[in-house]
């Protein structure tokens, strides 16, 4: 049987590097200088980065849905970290499988089940839990201290960070449920050394792949964890930055926001400050660590003389809010946490330092890579390409940016952001808007103000145009 032709060709290859709740602002290229980003830097030194990119939705499954099919959520279905992506929707995997690509996902997609969604070369968390062997113990003492939700002592049971992969794996109790370790939070240094990390075995295989298939044309993506929890840090990056070195953020004035976004505020204040120093401290050095992760990837591009036909991406699934406004985590369309940190790269025909400050929405890279690779995308995806914008970073791009959240509870959250505005609809229970202008840290709610009642308006029209929240299935009913 002859084997098919595995000789190079003109297409450019495609390598997604992703993480996991990376706040937009925290690059040292975006002016932010807590945590050193050198290996973001270059990438960005390298194309072009968008600035006003934002996610579909600010849960981790829901977003990444979107990514991969081009669909919100509240089409998809695919809503919280517990439903499935519905196997016969055709993803970016399935697209360029079919335009003669080897497709490969290394690392964490949040899947939570078995399908691979049209992704050929697969390694999921569970290879390296299986290379990890007994040492999956410490992984395990991480996942059940999280400062932030001390239930996970008792459950050990965080889909959300890969423990189970496949989230019905076990039915019934984890059987992790009393075998693990507390911690008290003075240090978030991880028992494991760096190489037996999860998002280092990613590193080392996404080399090993782009070795192997070097000659090939290929669409991989690399999806790390951090700075996701469990926030425990290799020891050389944790020292770096250590917990009672932290400052908590003033959370300032919130008496505007709607009750219930009020009332989250305060359940992150009660928490015992130590805590939330120790989520920020954690979440901090996993960041350096990850940037040094990517890092590697990137490099062997270069290496393996690769760069120059490669269409490089680095993004996240959604933000984190670090405190500001008293929050963490993300589940809120406050900026932090529906803005992405948004690179692309492409020498042939994307230019190289620039930043755009154009409305993205980044689920349009579906419709983008193909564009860029020369392979038309779906007639049927929701969202457009903004290639333009990455030839062209000076061009103005889309008029608005929509994302929503909390679709299945009884409080629905819908966000438009125009160049200068975002209005918040929290259906049954208030709305937001801000002039981002003059208030890019969303903290004079203007919604009630004299004279905002015609744009308040216009806005509302606009969100309800792209989606009537009215005809949303899944809202919870009283």
């Amino acid at each position: 049987m002859s084997m098919p032709d595995q000789t190079s060709t003109t297409k450019p290859n495609i390598l997604v590097l992703m993480t996991d709740q990376h706040r937009w602002d925290m690059l040292t290229c975006a002016g932010n200088s807590a945590v050193p980003t050198p290996n973001l830097d270059r990438i960005a030194a390298a194309g072009v980065r968008l600035e006003n990119a934002y996610c579909s939705y600010p849960v981790s499954l829901a977003s990444r849905s979107s990514l991969l099919t081009g669909l919100y959520a509240h089409t998809t279905g695919a809503i919280n970290n517990r439903d499935r992506l519905d196997w016969r929707y055709r993803t970016l995997a399935h697209h360029f499988a079919q335009n003669g690509y080897l497709t490969g996902l290394i690392g964490k997609m949040h899947f939570g089940d078995a399908h691979n969604h049209g992704f050929e070369y697969y390694l999921t968390i569970n290879d390296w839990l299986m290379y990890l062997g007994g040492r999956a113990q410490h992984y395990a003492n991480e996942i059940a201290n999280h400062p932030l939700s001390p239930h996970f002592y008792d459950t050990v049971d965080d889909d959300g960070a890969g423990l189970p992969d496949v989230a019905d794996l076990w039915l019934g109790k984890s059987p992790w449920a009393g075998q693990v370790e507390r911690f008290d939070f003075r240090s978030m240094a991880s028992q494991l050394p760096a190489e037996d990390h999860l998002d280092m075995f990613i590193a080392r295989e996404s080399i090993k792949f782009l070795k192997r298939y070097r000659n090939q044309s290929f669409f991989l993506i690399s999806s790390f964890m951090k700075p996701h929890t469990p926030l425990f840090a290799p020891r050389e990056w944790a020292e770096r930055y250590p917990v009672d070195q932290v400052r908590l953020p003033d959370p300032g004035d919130f008496s505007t926001y709607p009750q219930h976004v009020q009332d989250r505020i305060q359940h992150f204040l009660r928490i015992d400050p130590e805590c939330r120093k120790a989520h920020m401290a954690g979440y901090m050095a996993n960041l350096a660590f990850v940037d040094t992760c990517v890092g590697a990837v990137y490099a062997s591009l270069a290496e393996l003389g690769l760069l120059d036909n490669t269409i490089v991406v680095y993004t996240s699934d959604h933000g984190e809010m670090h405190g500001t406004h008293g929050m963490f985590q993300k589940f809120c369309l406050f900026e932090p946490a529906v803005k992405v940190p948004l690179i692309v790269s492409y020498p042939k025909r994307i230019p190289r330092g620039r930043v755009s400050q154009a409305l993205i929405e980044y689920m349009g890279l579906y419709p983008t890579l193909a564009e860029l690779s020369g392979t038309p995308a779906p007639s049927a995806l929701e969202c457009s390409s903004f290639a333009d914008v990455l030839t062209n970073p000076d061009a103005c791009g889309p008029a608005a940016a929509f994302s929503e959240y909390n679709l299945r509870a009884r409080v629905c959250e819908y966000m438009i952001r125009t160049p200068q505005y975002k209005y918040v609809y929290h259906q049954d229970a208030g709305a937001e808007l801000y002039d981002l202008h003059e208030d890019p840290g969303e903290v004079s709610n203007l919604v009630q103000r004299a004279g905002t009642a015609g744009l308040v308006n216009r806005l509302r029209e606009q969100l309800f145009a792209w989606y009537d929240p009215n005809t949303n299935p899944f809202k919870k009913r009283e």
